[in-house]
């Protein structure tokens, strides 16, 4: 393996690095980052083979058949591109690039490269939500009718956390402020739980005069009928980072709230039905079925990253598509950009555009599956 990218999320995924290395999973074998401070500290959580700025040493390298993609959104395109034509697999970290336009050559890029692909969607690997998507799909509250999605967090830059980078309060950088860079990770829950969106109508602001913005509001309408509200902001309350989910069925309302890290004390997940005291799941059983149902044996990790990161490794190894996929990726995205088109004309709905690539290519082009079940090469 090798991880392109070693700020702050870079470090995050290192530390599960070492944990797959440590368990015979992988090999860590390169680390590339522009920032000797950014390379020392994915390092000191994952001790990689070799360190450097130089992107070959994860393209060219014959020891690496995969690559982690983590750097800042502007960085995405071009090592996701120099991975593809060296016949590496991809994880890639998302926004997948600040624009659309970006984001869907990329998707039709490595769909039709039949390399395994995955997108850093964390959330599907969240018990709370694998749980939901499950009660929606069986059908058990009845229908869903619509539902209110409200994430905020601290302003992740460096002149309102001191230390912090601030790359992603930079519009050449970023390409967008809490929509893209932050609530994308709900609008993929939504896409993956409610269907793709047919049409979206956003507002946004720019409060703190970054050039992109620190809140959002978006009315979202899914192509099978059901309708909700996203509201996204970036805000000056440091250390804060919550997302909260409030989806009503036919015969329930389900309220969820979490954070981005495994059991934080916020957790919740409460159902509502009739005349009935609220319900409340086990939420450490569900981790543990979860976590189970991929083989996981180790407790010793707190994100999420850890879980969405060993699911890659393994489509890698078996050769299988990795989930989700570039091409899941692509309806988050769409209701991002559908929602920028709806600010810019003052609200006006926007249908979110295209996002039906060609039909992947078979996963092995023409390459043989690795013979060896032993640590891949990574």
């Amino acid at each position: 393996m090798a991880l392109v990218g070693c700020g702050s999320n870079g470090q995050i995924h290192a530390d599960g690095l070492a944990k797959l290395a440590a368990d015979g999973e992988i090999r860590a074998v390169a680390a590339v980052d522009p920032s000797p401070t950014a390379l020392a500290a994915a390092h000191r959580n994952c001790p990689f083979e070799v360190r450097d700025a130089d992107l070959s040493l994860a393209v060219d390298n014959p020891d690496v058949d995969a690559a982690l993609v983590s750097g800042p959104t502007a960085t995405h395109a071009a090592v996701i591109e120099a991975a593809v034509a060296a016949g590496k697999a991809i994880m890639s970290e998302k926004p997948l690039a600040p624009d659309f336009p970006t984001v869907a050559r990329l998707v039709e890029l490595v769909s039709r490269s039949g390399l395994v692909g995955q997108v850093g969607f964390q959330s599907r690997f969240n018990p709370m939500f694998t749980h939901l998507k499950g009660l929606v799909d069986r059908g058990s509250l009845g229908a869903p009718l619509g539902y209110m999605l409200r994430e905020d967090q601290f302003w992740p830059t460096g002149s309102v956390v001191p230390g912090h980078s601030s790359w992603r309060s930079d519009p050449a950088s970023a390409g967008g402020g809490a929509l893209l860079e932050h609530t994308i990770h709900g609008c993929d829950v939504l896409a993956w739980i409610f269907g793709p969106a047919a049409s979206v109508s956003a507002r946004t602001r720019s409060v703190f005069g970054f050039g992109v913005e620190d809140i959002a509001t978006a009315q979202v309408a899914h192509g099978d009928g059901v309708i909700g509200t996203v509201t996204t902001a970036f805000n000056g309350v440091e250390g804060r980072e919550e997302r909260r989910l409030e989806v009503f069925f036919e015969q329930a309302t389900v309220e969820i709230t979490g954070d981005f890290v495994i059991g934080a004390p916020e957790d919740a997940f409460v159902v509502h039905r009739p005349r009935a005291d609220p319900e409340r799941p086990d939420l450490g059983r569900l981790r543990r079925e979860l976590f189970a149902a991929h083989g996981i044996t180790r407790d010793d990790f707190i994100f999420y990253q850890y879980v969405a990161d060993r699911a890659f490794v393994h489509a890698v190894r078996e050769q299988r598509p990795g989930q989700p996929d570039f091409r899941d990726a692509a309806h988050a995205h769409a209701i991002v950009e559908a929602a920028y088109r709806s600010a810019a004309a003052g609200g006006v709905p926007a249908a979110p555009p295209d996002t039906a690539p060609p039909d992947p290519a078979p996963t092995d082009p023409g390459r043989p599956a690795p013979a060896d079940p032993g640590p891949h090469r990574s």
